[in-house]
């Protein structure tokens, strides 16, 4: 027995060691739930078409700790998430639809930060990305993180310059575990040169992915373009992509967009994207989430559900409005989003969203309501309705 309390206050004393000597500690984290029905879909014995019946509705508790600090010029960076159902899963409001994991904690994020001299600085580990081809998505009850190294170097005035490899991710298309791997590609390199000064910013990316897996190729290499600036009161913006795939029978696709959005008592928001054809019995990929095979894309065209599966498919062509304001302490939006795509039918759709957002004391709500029909009859009545999606955070 002494031998063991001799153990703990040695180890003790240890960590206050280590402890004294950080800096900069930050500490973080989140209590959300996340709850999800529908009305969409005939019925069958799993599912019924009502909204708020719980076979037709998916949910998830989540808590986040994440923290940050550093020694000397060594930073440190850790995200922990528990997910849990609550036991509302096949008992209360939540039946066989699951939108996360249950009872599982896992590491989202574990990084160190390093200077590589005066004006570089590499960050390694898993950790979240904002790339135009691969990119961690926050839709979902739990975002999706990346094993990577990012070298970032600002040496020159309102340029920065970034490197990275990509080696696995965490995520698929609708399920979060925390477990890395390579089924949605086999490596990643990323080279970026952002611009920006007070007229206008310009971001220029190159990418090139190896053994993707959906839809199958052997190596992507992509380029991607945008660029903005303000006239008048008008925030304008362009965006060019190319996704080229090494694959036989693979084709080509590019795609552009353009958007415009005002701010005042009414923000108004407009945008519009088209994406290249691929030739019958061929092969292509529009711009895309490879991680997530091809959920969400940087489009400015998404919407809730119509996203990369649909405005960043071959063919498509895409028109999005969106109008939001306050009223009270509310903030409330509206909009609209159409696609439309000549060699896809079920691709076909159009999307009315209406996002409604509080915050009561220390808890910060959210509620979409979404209306998804379809012109191709048979997709609109398996996934055409009404969809609504109630978001409640406690956040400190």
């Amino acid at each position: 027995m002494r031998k063991i309390i001799l153990s703990v206050a040695v180890a003790a004393m240890a960590l206050s060691t280590t402890a004294s000597a950080l800096e900069d500690i930050k500490v973080n984290g989140e209590a959300k739930l996340w709850y999800e029905t529908d009305n969409a879909g005939l019925t069958t014995a799993t599912h019924t078409g009502d909204l708020f019946n719980k076979k037709d509705a998916s949910g998830e508790v989540v808590f986040k700790l994440g923290m940050t600090g550093k020694q000397g010029n060594v930073g440190f960076g850790t995200t922990v998430y528990q997910s849990s159902s609550m036991g509302f899963n096949g008992e209360a409001i939540v039946g066989n639809r699951t939108n996360t994991t249950d009872g599982d904690m896992f590491v989202g994020e574990a990084y160190v930060t390093a200077p590589m001299g005066s004006d570089t600085t590499l960050k390694f580990g898993k950790q979240e990305l904002n790339t135009p081809y691969l990119f961690t998505e926050k839709w979902n009850a739990i975002p999706n993180s990346f094993n990577a190294a990012v070298v970032t170097n600002k040496s020159v005035k309102d340029l920065t310059l970034l490197a990275m490899y990509i080696g696995q991710d965490n995520a698929n298309t609708f399920k979060v575990d925390g477990e890395v791997n390579q089924d949605m590609f086999g490596g990643a390199y990323v080279a970026a040169a952002l611009y920006k000064n007070a007229s206008f910013d310009v971001n220029a990316w190159y990418t090139r992915i190896s053994d993707v897996a959906v839809p199958t190729f052997d190596t992507i290499n992509a380029l991607w373009l945008d660029a903005g600036t303000k006239v008048a009161d008008i925030n304008l913006r362009g965006y060019a992509s190319l996704v080229s795939a090494d694959a036989h029978a693979a084709e080509d696709v590019n795609a552009f967009a353009l958007s415009a959005g005002t701010k005042s008592n009414f923000d108004l928001f407009a945008a519009a994207s088209t994406v290249s054809d691929v030739d019958a019995g061929h092969a292509g990929h529009g711009p895309s989430n490879f991680s997530t095979a091809g959920k969400k894309s940087s489009l400015p065209t998404e919407g809730v559900y119509t996203d990369g599966v649909y405005v960043a498919q071959p063919d498509s062509v895409a028109v999005k409005a969106k109008v939001s304001t306050k009223v009270g302490s509310t903030g409330v939006a509206l909009q609209a989003v159409n696609n439309t795509n000549d060699t896809t039918a079920i691709k076909e759709t159009t999307e009315f969203d209406l996002f409604l957002t509080d915050k009561f004391g220390d808890f910060s709500t959210t509620a979409i309501l979404m209306h998804r029909s379809f012109n191709n009859d048979a997709e609109d009545d398996k996934a055409g309705g009404v969809y609504a999606r109630f978001i409640v955070a406690l956040n400190f």
